[in-house]
């Protein structure tokens, strides 16, 4: 007989069957085909079982599927929305040409923080029915979770356009101040009288401050010339320059011949004090070329000595005086000094010789002195521009932080 499977073979022996040559009595036949029929019937039911096993993990893998489909869509979908919402909020923002004041920002701001509420709202309603039919027991805080995120985010997109605006109005107001401050000082490149040419050069820092100097014809003939440089930066300090400019103006109006620079600094120091209260205070040099007399006469208020450099050898013109505004009244002396034909005078604020570079080193009165020591002989606007040109290439990439304005002169 041929080999037979050995589970079969084992069940036979178990019905009795030892031989399997000779034929089975009709009882154990019976047994055999029932024991066959049993194990046919439990494979049936094993494949039944697998089939129904393979349907349910079909249909729960499909509706996995078709869940992380939705959550996928619900999250582009979210995703596209907040990039909406930082178009509506940058809409609002623009809205205004000019700055706006928090209350019109405010107001902008609400209605496109209630459309992106609106759009959010329809968004995770739509994903919640998704969570809901596909029996998620997760989906609701998940979506909850979502919900305050994305609102916190409205929150923070709010708050940022309230900086944006308050930003934008402060840089509005130091451009403004700024633009005033550059209308205070000559406008003039070179400015000659006589015997006396002077050229200046004046550049703000990034931040508006409070550097300001003026030159004026006086009615007896005489030039004056006044530098200046308020404490601290901003816009106040750009006022305080104005309310110096506006003293120094009606000073000379009212004077005339008779305005000496030590009366100008004594005049201005009244203005100053009103202004500032004390909180602004202000360096200033004085000083009034006499062509009839070739002298020049110098009133200091706290400001740095201008420089005269004669023959090859610079000296600064000493003359002492508190800042300006520091008491509701004050004093100051004078100093006159005769002047000759190739002598050249440097006015400047700290601005030049505190000027750092990417070291963190100032630039100093020594170097400024040997500088113009070197160029004083050329014209006044060549030596203006070489100064200007060995500071700027000393700074470097560094932004200023204070104003620097100078002053050359030089006399035939």
């Amino acid at each position: 007989m041929a080999d037979i499977d050995p589970l079969l073979a084992r069940q036979l022996r178990r019905l009795g069957l030892e031989d399997l040559d000779a034929p089975p009595d009709r009882e154990t036949w019976h047994k055999v085909i029932a024991r066959i029929s049993e194990h046919y019937r439990h494979v049936a039911d094993d494949r039944s079982l697998l089939t129904r096993s393979l349907d349910l993990s079909t249909n729960e893998m499909s509706a996995l599927h078709r869940q992380l489909r939705a959550e996928r869509d619900r999250l582009r979908s979210v995703v596209v929305a907040i990039g909406d919402a930082l178009t509506i909020f940058h809409d609002a923002a623009s809205t205004h040409s000019e700055p706006a004041s928090p209350h019109d920002v405010g107001s902008t701001v609400s209605t496109a923080k209630r459309r992106f509420a609106a759009k959010l709202g329809e968004i995770l309603s739509l994903g919640s029915a998704l969570g809901d039919a596909a029996g998620s027991s997760g989906s609701s805080e998940a979506i909850n979770e979502a919900r305050v995120q994305l609102v916190a985010l409205g929150d923070r997109l709010v708050q940022l356009l309230y900086d944006t605006a308050e930003r934008a109005s402060l840089k509005k107001q130091l451009e403004v101040a700024r633009a005033v401050q550059q209308m205070l000082v000559p406008s003039e490149d070179v400015i000659e009288r006589g015997s006396f040419r002077l050229a200046s050069h004046f550049q703000p820092a990034a931040e508006c401050g409070g550097d300001w100097w003026t030159f004026h014809d006086l009615p007896d003939g005489r030039l004056l010339t006044v530098i200046g440089d308020v404490t601290g930066h901003g816009i106040s300090s750009a006022i305080i320059t104005g309310a110096a400019k506006a003293a120094c103006d009606v000073a000379r109006t009212f004077a005339r011949e008779e305005l000496s620079a030590a009366e100008l600094l004594r005049l201005m120091n009244c203005s100053i004090f009103e202004a500032g209260k004390q909180k602004y205070l202000m360096t200033c040099a004085a000083c009034i070329f006499d062509p009839a007399t070739r002298s020049l006469t110098v009133a200091n208020a706290g400001h740095p000595f201008p420089y005269l450099v004669r023959n090859g050898a610079v000296r600064p013109l000493a003359s002492h005086g508190s800042p300006l505004g520091v008491a509701p009244s004050a004093e100051y002396t004078s100093s006159t000094v005769a002047l000759e034909g190739g002598d050249a005078l440097l006015w400047f604020t700290d601005g030049v010789t505190e000027c750092e570079n990417e070291a963190h080193e100032p630039f100093s009165e020594r170097r400024l002195r040997a500088l113009f020591q070197s160029v004083a002989t050329s014209a006044p606007e060549e030596a203006r521009d070489a100064i200007v040109d060995v500071v700027s290439r000393f700074r470097g990439e560094r932004s200023l932080d204070d104003d620097m304005t100078l002053v050359v002169a030089r006399v035939r």
